[in-house]
């Protein structure tokens, strides 16, 4: 028998989900199989299976102990992190270019969760848990750099992606495109990704499988060639603020997908910008959720990296 004290990190979910995830190796009849049998109990009473666990609630599973149950947490030491803000329930960290966030395929053994697991995994009031993995709550392509939010715990995590998909989150970018933009504005219309090309494509009109997108923007700095543009991310879909600015004649410079091959040859000879000048350097806490309510009101910002910093002195300044 297997005997799992329930923590505020597997507290308030389902029994049978809780399952799920504790009992990887099961398959999910293999589970509901369990129910049948009278092979899961808690508190030493049978529940249904869609019991809510709570809080120092007592599983008592009658399956064998060489079931596969260990946590996933991260333990192979990492590179350190760039820690913009840091309490108990969420790591706010800095994402460096070239970075993936999460692992693409089986290879990827260093990512930006990576090393965010390994920083927490050696905290003194670290406690793994048997189906809870502390998570990002925002994803930056690998060229993007900028703030990624991780929640350390379960109930973090409800909160802060609740506050992302409700956009409860204000999410600022910086990046540098071609012209000059004077007013602020918007856009808004459709994406649609093409997975085989990893690209993306604009439209004005809605297409199948196509998602609605929303960016606002507004010139912080011009020159006669170039503008320093603040980016609010309404929505966030993959390749979002660069489709967008190349789809109104401004791309971001650098960008290999989205830009101009001509300016991108400039920046690379001038400065060795190998990459699309976007940066996510603000996040604003604007709506409150349980948990999290402290951060109301509150705002996160990093200073943009050395190369970047130099290129906007010797552009604007």
């Amino acid at each position: 028998m297997k005997e799992i004290k329930i923590t505020e990190n597997e507290a308030q979910q389902r029994l049978d989900r809780f399952l799920r995830k504790y009992l990887s190796d099961y398959k999910l009849g293999d589970i509901y199989k369990l129910f049948r049998n009278k092979k899961v109990k808690v508190n030493q009473k049978r529940e249904k299976e869609n019991y809510m666990l709570q809080l120092d609630d007592t599983v008592q599973l009658y399956v064998s102990d060489t079931v596969h149950t260990e946590s996933k947490a991260a333990v192979i030491p990492a590179k350190p992190l760039d820690i913009v803000y840091e309490d108990e329930n969420l790591l706010l960290v800095n994402k460096p270019f070239g970075l993936l966030t999460h692992p693409d395929s089986p290879g990827d053994h260093d990512t930006l969760i990576d090393r965010a697991l390994y920083y927490i995994s050696q905290q003194e009031d670290y406690r793994p848990s048997p189906t809870f993995t502390p998570s990002t709550c925002n994803r930056l392509d690998r060229n993007t750099g900028g703030i990624v939010i991780v929640a350390k715990n379960y109930k973090a995590l409800k909160s802060a992606n609740k506050l992302v998909r409700e956009r409860g989150i204000k999410k600022l970018y910086l990046c540098v495109v071609k012209g000059i933009i004077r007013e602020e504005g918007e856009v808004k219309n459709f994406l649609l990704k093409d997975e085989a090309s990893n690209k993306v494509e604009i439209f004005d009109e809605q297409e199948e499988g196509a998602k609605g997108v929303h960016t606002k923007y507004r010139p912080l700095a011009s020159n006669n060639e170039y503008t320093l543009m603040e980016v609010e991310l309404i929505t966030g879909r993959p390749h979002q603020i660069r489709a967008h600015f190349a789809s109104i004649g401004h791309p971001i410079v650098g960008d290999v997908k989205y830009g101009d091959k001509n300016i991108n040859k400039i920046f690379l000879d001038r400065f060795k910008l190998k990459h699309q000048f976007l940066y996510a350097y603000k996040l604003v806490f604007k709506a409150e959720e349980e948990g999290l309510e402290y951060l109301k009101g509150s705002s996160f910002t990093s200073k943009l990296p050395a190369a970047f910093e130099s290129i906007t002195q010797q552009l604007f300044d």
